[in-house]
């Protein structure tokens, strides 16, 4: 996938590659470590004791042709996009709802995490206009084959590693 070569991914080589990115984003948050922090402590304890992702994890892959920079093809990328904030359960309970998204391009392959809590807390959030262009390989589903149609340009990019800035509250009328 690195080199850009067609790839058969079967169920074991999706899970074992979905709980590798787990594992490289999590090291990345470890590498670049801010106030808070951009991931809790227990996805760290959970892939270690459970050694695959978690339910409130789901892992993505792209293609993307290597963007050109001043210095040549640039080899790999990583960006974290974070969101907090506070949110109220049905009977008045205060809590803190975040999402993580953690996107790495290594060579021609995209990998993207995408975490949210708290523990239990479903939710969808969906790739719009680059569904053609991301396999899902957590949860792990059936055999597929990789690459999908591949994103051209780093502002292609830019986009698929910020999905959550599709996702805002209108902003009230006056």
């Amino acid at each position: 996938m690195i080199k850009g070569e067609i790839t058969e991914l079967p169920s074991e080589a999706q899970e074992v590659l979905a709980t590798w990115t787990v594992k490289t984003a999590l090291m990345c948050q470890v590498l670049h470590a801010q106030k808070p922090p951009l991931v809790p402590p227990e996805l760290f304890t959970d892939l270690y004791r459970d050694r695959v992702p978690a339910d409130e994890m789901k892992v993505f892959c792209a293609y993307m042709m290597q963007p050109q920079y001043l210095n040549g093809p640039s080899p790999i990328e990583h960006r974290s996009m974070p969101s907090r904030n506070r949110d109220r359960t049905d009977d008045g309970q205060a809590f803190e709802r975040w999402v993580t998204v953690v996107t790495m391009r290594i060579g021609f392959a995209v990998l993207q995490l995408m975490a949210a809590g708290p523990k239990g807390l479903r939710y969808e959030i969906g790739h719009g206009d680059f569904t053609p262009y991301v396999q899902t390989l957590w949860p792990v589903r059936e055999t597929f084959s990789w690459p999908p149609l591949a994103m051209k340009r780093s502002t292609e990019f830019d986009a698929f590693a910020d999905p959550l800035s599709e996702v805002k509250r209108p902003f009230p009328r006056h």
